[in-house]
């Protein structure tokens, strides 16, 4: 059966094996501890064997925190060692840009001093060039006047010569240019006098044709207006040999605007009335001459049987 420890004496066991624990961590790790043994005792009771710490197992577990140690140690070391190098670069590198900007400085200041004494010369030059410019351009223009004024002197000569010839050119130009308008003039004249006559034989044609087409046209629009008429005519057998005799006025669309008997039989005349009033709009020719004859037309209609 397992011994049973009592209340008390767990408690005190307890206790001393944390005394234990923080003796180890608080010990030099270089040193390899010793095994502990440690006895309990309570009153009361009988002495009872402590449990006795794993002394390989101690022993790795120290070997680790020690090593953790080292390695914290090595890395906060190597951290600083970084910083110091850093830190030197740094200023190594502070010192060489101070340097170059040191020789930068004093390269600018070199290069602005060439370079004023450039811009010097160069306007020393260019004065220079502009005095001696402005010598050749003087030369230059007392050249040109003077060659302006001869070259004056040989156009008015060249423009008087000219001028003498034109105005005998144009003198006999205007006197061939009357003699050739007088021609033309003549023979427009006659020109015109022949068209004349021409047109006055083609129009006469043209009327004749056009009244002979306009009556041949008039005749057949007769026709159709009959036509039409007839076709809406109710006839009947009393109306036979009979017939009437009405006056039309149209629109120029053919709308019917009047109608009314002349003369004739009055059954077939109010058949004939009524059969208009029923075309409503009769045939009519879109031509203005055929039209003017049609619009007012006098028709006499004799019923079909």
């Amino acid at each position: 059966m397992a011994m049973q420890i009592e209340p008390a004496l767990a408690k005190s066991l307890g206790l001393h094996v944390g005394i234990i624990i923080m003796l180890v961590f608080s010990a030099d790790f270089s040193s390899k501890p010793e095994m502990v043994s440690v006895s309990l005792h309570s009153e009361g009771t009988a002495p009872v064997e402590a449990v006795a710490i794993d002394e390989q197992q101690l022993n790795q577990r120290v070997a680790q925190m020690q090593q953790e140690r080292d390695a914290a140690k090595a890395a906060e070391e190597k951290r600083i060692r970084d910083l110091e190098r850093r830190a030197e670069q740094a200023e190594k590198s502070r010192a060489a840009e101070e340097a170059r900007l040191k020789r930068v400085a004093e390269e600018k200041r070199k290069a602005d001093a060439e370079a004023a004494k450039a811009k010097a010369a160069a306007a020393e030059a260019k004065k220079r060039q502009q005095q001696e410019a402005a010598k050749a351009k003087e030369a230059e223009q007392a050249r040109l006047v003077k060659e302006q004024e001869r070259k004056k002197a040989e156009e008015a000569a060249k423009a008087a010569e000219q001028k003498r010839k034109a105005e005998q050119e144009a003198a006999e130009k205007a006197a061939a240019e009357r003699a050739r308008q007088a021609e033309e003039a003549r023979q427009r004249a006659e020109q015109e006098r022949a068209m004349q006559e021409q047109l006055a034989k083609e129009a006469q044609a043209r009327a004749a044709a056009r009244s002979r087409q306009a009556a041949t046209e008039v005749q057949r629009y007769t026709a159709l207006i009959r036509d039409a008429i007839q076709r809406n005519l109710l006839v009947d057998e009393s109306m036979r040999g009979k017939s009437c005799r009405i006056n039309i006025r149209l629109a120029s669309n053919g709308f019917v605007t009047n109608v009314g008997v002349l003369s004739g039989d009055k059954t077939v005349c109010d058949a004939t009335v009524r059969a208009v009033n029923r075309a409503g709009t009769l045939p009519v020719s879109a031509d203005p001459d055929v039209y003017n004859q049609l619009k007012d037309i006098n028709l006499t209609v004799s019923p079909e049987l």
